[in-house]
């Protein structure tokens, strides 16, 4: 983390502290203790790996705000966006009777009465809260969910990195290819977003980027071994990028081998589902509507079932990869302008492999806008043979990696 931020970055986090002080106000709330990760980047700016020691912000409603840190990060957290001189300190986790965390959070007339706290908490740290005094209240969900100008930058910058990802994957892809070939295209990204990021943030910034080949591409969360190979079926690219916080994604179904009728009907199965999906995104729509409809059109073409369908449209994207809003049967989330989510509808066959592109969608006032540009269509997909070039490489991630 930076110990300035520009005038740009500086008027972002007023417009973020101003929308949660309103938001408290509406809610009746005169104070809100904050300790998750990405709620405190979300209003500081502040990046660190919490591990066992807690962070808290601590929120009035009339826009004061109050750090509690371990001491240690006394300096690194004075530089966080509205901190100022508003950082308490305890000593470490864990430490002796009146030098932890709850007695610099609660012996020091920081807490005011029946301030409110995330109900994400871990249950040890909210009994603390809760015997304060303290009562469980969503708050930042509402305000994160819908992203300003800058954040949708931010986001297109990362789905960008994305997409670069998916073509060097579809690049170094070929029949017999190792599992390996496609997940060095990895680190060429991440250095690539070094480069290119000003003030790049390792803390804050975190890439995905590999192909998961037929069958186990029909595990869409299984992990494949580098020595597999790309043969028949259908294979996934699939590119998660983070990039100085802000999220996006990638992925693209692809072929090693000229498809059989089968796999060819499948794709273009996959086609008409998002095809469908993306027809239903615009302000107004109910979440739980996108994922039902999406379901009904694959169930009456055969494919219906957990076994088979595996998971929902889409999530939301914003500083993590799966965030609100949950495009599922079941959400009650309402899609409006500015939210950013996936669109991935997904086929999954035992044995066969899976069928899923997924994207990273903008809502706009009239319907969407897709964030992300690899390519989409059969005959993008379909990879040639090998040439000299895949042999040499293959040769040396064999002999790098003692495969």
């Amino acid at each position: 983390m930076k110990a300035a931020f520009t005038p740009e970055q500086g008027q972002e986090f007023q417009r973020r502290a101003d929308a949660v002080c309103a938001a408290m106000r509406a809610a009746g709330l005169r104070q809100l203790v904050l300790t998750d990760t990405d709620n405190l980047f979300y209003l500081t700016g502040a990046t660190f790996d919490a591990l066992e020691r807690p962070f808290f912000l601590i929120l009035d409603a009339d826009g004061g705000r109050q750090l509690v840190v371990p001491a240690l990060e006394l300096d690194h957290l004075r530089k966080a966006w509205g901190a100022q001189d508003r950082v308490t300190t305890y000593r470490e986790y864990p430490a002796p009777a009146g030098e932890t965390w709850h007695d610099a959070l609660l012996g020091k007339g920081l807490l005011q009465p029946g301030f409110a706290f995330e109900p994400s908490l871990p249950m040890s740290m909210a009994r603390v809260l809760l015997d304060a005094g303290g009562e469980p209240h969503e708050l930042m969900e509402g305000i994160r969910i819908i992203k300003s100008a800058w954040e949708i930058a931010a986001i297109e910058r990362a789905a960008h990195y994305a997409d670069w990802g998916v073509r060097q994957i579809l690049r170094n892809a070929s029949e017999g290819a190792l599992v390996a070939e496609t997940f060095t295209p990895g680190q060429a990204l991440s250095r690539k977003i070094i480069r290119e990021t000003p003030d790049w943030d390792p803390v804050a910034t975190r890439v995905i980027c590999g192909a998961w080949p037929a069958p186990l591409s029909a595990e869409p969360h299984a992990i494949p071994r580098l020595d597999m190979t790309l043969g028949e079926g259908p294979h996934v690219a699939m590119v998660l990028t983070r990039v100085n916080g802000y999220a996006a994604e990638s992925e693209r179904t692809f072929f090693t081998t000229r498809p059989d009728p089968r796999a060819r009907e499948l794709f273009h199965l996959l086609e008409a589902a998002r095809e469908r999906a993306f027809s239903l995104v615009r302000p107004g729509m109910h979440c739980a509507e996108l994922d039902w409809q999406v379901n009904r059109f694959l169930a009456g073409c055969g494919y219906a079932g957990d076994s088979v369908r595996l998971h929902r449209c889409g999530h939301g994207f914003g500083l993590g990869n799966h965030e609100p809003p949950w495009i599922a049967e079941g959400s009650e989330h309402v899609l409006q302008e500015n939210m950013v989510i996936s669109i991935e509808p997904g086929i999954y066959l035992a044995g066969e492999g899976g069928y899923r592109h997924s994207d990273t969608v903008l809502v706009t006032a009239n319907g969407y806008r897709c964030l992300t540009k690899a390519p989409i269509r059969l005959n993008e997909l379909v990879l040639g043979r090998p040439g000299l070039r895949h042999r040499l490489q293959r040769s040396l991630v064999r002999n790098a990696l003692n495969l």
